[in-house]
């Protein structure tokens, strides 16, 4: 095994976890937002202050993940070459 395959590996484990802190930042806003109702919170102004603590930092880390992902995979194309 050459070095750009080992390289390309390490690219794709990375890339992987990035998904699931992806995805894992984004069902936990949904979980969240779900225990809000759940917990009889209705009022949308009320919903909304108690949320956005939540949504923005997790929507950021889910964008961040996903553009760094993407960029990972480029990077393992060029290696790939």
């Amino acid at each position: 095994m050459d070095q750009n395959e080992r390289k390309v590996k390490l690219l794709f484990v990375i890339r992987v976890c990035l998904w699931i802190v992806a995805l894992a930042a984004t069902v936990y806003w949904i979980w969240y937002s779900i225990k809000l109702h759940l917990d009889g919170i209705f009022d949308y102004h009320t919903y909304a202050d108690l949320l956005r603590p939540i949504l923005y930092p997790c929507l950021i880390i889910s964008v961040a993940a996903i553009c760094l992902s993407f960029a990972l995979y480029a990077l393992s194309r060029k290696f790939k070459e």
